[in-house]
């Protein structure tokens, strides 16, 4: 049996997603967030939402925060249609980072533009002394996709570099994590075969596996696409 075909929408820092994907047993496609849309998700079995900067908060009917830096229109039109047309289509996303905040924004949802002026957080969200620091304990919900892949559903550690959450949720999709002051940190659409957002990065820890069953379920849901497709 082949190995799913994901494709991957490119961010400065590939090297850590393609190496958790890869060694999840997936064939990468690395894609540049410009251009056709159907083209690059031609014959993709699942498809990959990268981090980066914020999303203009325009596209979900808000002013732009001073704390923003945007990614820009030509990124926010191609990731927002890649997510929606997942959604539409029953395509496996995994969406990490601002890929999560993408898939809400897509789905009709809104952001929290700047946690440290907009909550008062009890916990720490953007700590960035390396790639793998531990910020705070992850509260998952019981049931999810996310709760399959991590730890049973029990509380876990995870890092984090944003100053944006979800707040408003979008259409279809549930929260399967929260981060103990409430601060989403995971979404899904119960309804598709495979549809989750994750705020932290699973990916900086492809070295030593602790987030590799994520990418595993991911890869399970991509092959069964492939097979349904083949």
């Amino acid at each position: 049996m082949r190995r799913p075909r994901i494709t991957y929408v490119r961010c400065s820092r590939d090297g850590d997603y393609l190496q958790s994907l890869e060694a999840a047993g997936m064939t990468v496609h690395p894609v540049h967030p410009v251009g056709d849309v159907a083209a690059a998700l031609h014959r993709a079995d699942g498809v990959v939402l990268a981090g980066g900067p914020d999303v203009d908060p325009a596209r979900y009917g808000e002013t732009l925060h001073p704390s923003c830096a945007l990614a820009g229109d030509v990124r926010d039109t191609f990731e927002l249609e890649v997510a929606r047309r997942c959604l539409r289509d029953g395509t496996p996303l995994l969406a990490i980072c601002r890929g999560m905040q993408v898939l809400n924004v897509a789905a009709g949802g809104s952001l929290i533009q700047d946690l440290p002026s907009q909550v008062p957080v009890a916990v720490p969200h953007n700590l960035d002394d390396t790639f793998t620091t531990l910020a705070h304990d992850l509260e998952i919900v019981d049931g999810t996709h996310v709760a399959r892949a991590v730890a049973g559903g029990m509380p876990v550690q995870v890092n984090s570099r944003h100053h944006q959450a979800v707040k408003a949720l979008g259409a279809g999709l549930t929260v399967s994590a929260f981060a103990s002051d409430g601060i989403v940190e995971a979404i899904e659409a119960p309804d598709q075969p495979f549809c989750v957002g994750v705020q932290w990065h699973p990916e900086n820890f492809w070295r030593t596996g602790e987030f590799l069953p994520l990418f595993q379920v991911f890869a399970d849901a991509c092959q069964q696409r492939a097979g349904l497709s083949a």
